[in-house]
């Protein structure tokens, strides 16, 4: 795969967090066992880097969650 598909799969899970498709375990865990996939494909893929790309969204909806809980 490519750098590109690499970033468009990483919008597309960011935005399942955004719209709440994915919770934010589900969100975790999925991003995780790609990038582990990925790493295990491409020896120079940035696991790291491609976590924060599918995980922008992530802060705002936890704390959105923890203030409709208060």
């Amino acid at each position: 795969m490519t750098r590109k598909d690499y970033i468009l799969i990483a919008e597309t899970l960011n935005s399942l967090i955004a719209d709440g498709t994915l919770s934010p375990y589900e969100a975790i865990l999925t991003v995780e066992r790609l990038g582990n996939a990925f790493r295990f494909d491409n020896p120079r893929f940035d696991r790291g880097r491609f976590y924060a790309a599918a995980t922008v969204d992530l802060p705002r909806i936890e704390r959105e969650m923890e203030s409709a809980h208060v």
